[in-house]
């Protein structure tokens, strides 16, 4: 999924309201939210990709591979 529509489909209420209704989990929301955190750090710090996802590794308490596929899960 590209970042721009998820951000307008958040925007618009659309995934919170797929939340509620028991059709997505809670993943949509944390993989969303590491994906603009480490895309942050690398434009704010200018710190390597490798990097941030190393520093989101313990900030948000999920393994590398997590870090990855949240990433990979938003690509643009």
């Amino acid at each position: 999924m590209n970042i721009q529509t998820a951000n307008a489909l958040f925007d618009e209420g659309v995934f919170s309201a797929m939340y509620k209704a028991g059709f997505i989990t809670t993943k949509v929301f944390i993989y969303r939210e590491i994906y603009l955190w480490v895309n942050a750090q690398v434009k704010a710090r200018q710190i390597s990709k490798n990097q941030a996802v190393l520093e989101a590794e313990v900030k948000f308490g999920k393994d590398e591979r997590t870090i990855w596929r949240a990433l990979n899960c938003f690509s643009e």
